[in-house]
């Protein structure tokens, strides 16, 4: 295994499923995630930054983690930038776009090989703003019907019957 400790570039990329504004812990530790979609064409060169997976639209897409914290227990946010490097404070909405710095080191453990792709950085060229989609139950109209009450009644005098 080459020692392959590097910083690159990803360029044009499309961002969905933004977790950078905190972090989430989905196995225990927590990281910031996002994923980063491209055409089929590109998934040759995806391949050395993690498992492409097909999703709607023809796309391909690739996660890319960092821890929340590092060793010493200190805070590691993910840098966010706009096309002018200025920082970003914005929700990444889905389909946004831009490039990603991300390093990468090999590792092995117990036998087993591989190399870790770690997020440093975004580059948002192309902001979708992200809006909370508003789901809500409906306000319900009292019943005016009593008989549904009356029938539910009568079942549960038939089993009390029953029981004894």
């Amino acid at each position: 295994m080459a020692n392959k400790n590097q910083t690159s570039i990803i360029k044009e990329v499309k961002f969905y499923y933004s977790k950078l504004d905190k972090p989430v812990s989905p196995f225990g530790t927590e990281i910031y995630d996002i994923q980063l979609r491209f055409p089929k064409h590109r998934i040759k060169e995806m391949t050395a930054y993690g498992k492409p997976r097909e999703v709607e639209g023809g796309e391909y897409a690739i996660n890319i983690t960092r821890k929340a914290k590092n060793a010493k227990g200190q805070k590691t946010p993910v840098r966010i930038v706009d096309k002018d490097k200025n920082p970003m404070k914005d929700l990444i909405g889905n389909g946004s776009e831009g490039n990603v710095i991300v390093y990468q080191y090999d590792w092995e453990v117990s036998g087993r090989t591989g190399t870790k792709t770690i997020l440093i950085a975004l580059q948002v060229t192309n902001l979708l703003e992200y809006t909370r989609e508003e789901v809500d139950f409906d306000i319900l109209e009292p019943a005016t019907n009593d008989a549904s009450e009356f029938k539910l009644s009568e079942v549960k005098n038939e089993i009390f019957k029953a029981e004894f």
